[in-house]
């Protein structure tokens, strides 16, 4: 878990992953993909650190690897509260 304070709010998570699970295309790599693009490299809310060991983490869990990372990423910078709303958030449209 970063420790630094973040540039965006929960909120603006929330509804990154919503947008990512509604219009997301081309399965988990893909998706990956996409989080890194956006969360790392455009909006700079995630750090590479961060990032690559959040995609190492979801790789050894069982279950989907995006939506593995995508409660990892909600757990970055607002723990156990922000990894729940981001992983519904995620997981919810798709349903």
């Amino acid at each position: 878990m970063s420790t630094e304070k973040p540039n965006y709010t929960l909120i603006d998570l929330i509804k990154y992953f919503l947008k990512l699970g509604t219009t997301g295309f081309g399965g988990p790599v893909a998706l990956v993909g996409y989080m890194h693009r956006d969360l790392v490299e455009n909006k700079k809310w995630i750090n590479e650190s961060d990032f690559k060991e959040g995609l190492a983490l979801s790789q050894l869990a069982p279950g989907p690897l995006a939506a593995q990372l995508g409660i990892y990423m909600g757990f970055v910078h607002f723990g156990i509260l922000g990894a729940t709303l981001s992983g519904l958030a995620f997981v919810l449209p798709l349903s």
